[in-house]
């Protein structure tokens, strides 16, 4: 009887391990990979159905989502390669941060990025249609308008290129230094060009720097939409 009891202990023991691997293989990437560095007004990190106020220092993985409010601006270092900037009103899911790569997802607002370190693999934004790949490069995105219920996305690059895909149409292109795109109502890639409204981007991420808020009105945008070179 002592024996039996012995093994019936040992089995309930590998069952609940068992379990348990079972339960973190199929969680959510929560390891903490990145970091909070700079947080203004209302910013919260949502995890696993808890919300957490953003302060510097706080760490963040994947599967977190992370959201500011109208007065919020955020700055996020993730697996020490690659910066972000969040405007107001935004809210990004940080779908993977591993060897293979950073993905994240900009659900609303604009994000300005910023490869900091060589990564191991590719780092991508992606939007409601169109995927952003990168490999060393700054650029920015943020939804403009919306047409016909489709949310236009806005897409300018400052350092290196960017690669654009619509995948429900295998539209792609390649944004370099200097241009911007319209991906009009998250269907339609316009051509790269110069445009007068990227100028007035605040790319310092560098609170030691200077100011970091980028107060850029973003219906400016709209009224660059003329046929002239801004080079």
């Amino acid at each position: 009887m002592q024996r039996r009891g012995r093994i019936q202990q040992w089995a309930g023991q590998t069952a609940a391990a068992l379990a348990w691997l079972t339960a973190l293989a199929s969680a959510p990437d929560l390891a903490a990979t990145g970091r909070v560095v700079y947080a203004f007004g209302t910013v919260e990190v949502h995890r696993a159905g808890r919300t957490l106020e953003a302060e510097p220092g706080l760490e963040v993985g994947g599967g977190d989502v992370v959201e500011t409010g109208a007065d919020g601006t955020v700055i996020l270092q993730l697996s020490d390669s690659v910066e972000l900037k969040l405007r107001e009103n935004t809210s990004l899911s940080l779908d993977s941060l591993g060897e293979a790569g950073i993905r994240v997802g900009l659900g609303r607002g604009s994000l300005f990025s910023r490869v900091i370190a060589r990564l191991s693999g590719r780092y991508s934004v992606r939007t409601d249609a169109a995927v952003a790949g990168v490999r060393g490069t700054e650029f920015f995105v943020a939804y403009g308008r919306r047409i016909d219920e489709l949310p236009d996305v806005w897409l300018c690059v400052n350092e290196g290129s960017v690669e654009v895909e619509i995948p429900s149409t295998s539209q792609a292109l390649i944004v370099r230094q200097g241009e911007g795109i319209n991906i009009v109502g998250g269907q339609k890639l316009t051509a790269p060009r110069r445009y007068a409204w990227t100028r007035r981007l605040n790319w310092n991420s560098d609170p030691a720097k200077g100011e970091v808020l980028d107060r850029t009105n973003l219906d400016q945008a709209y009224s660059d939409l003329l046929d002239q070179d801004y080079r």
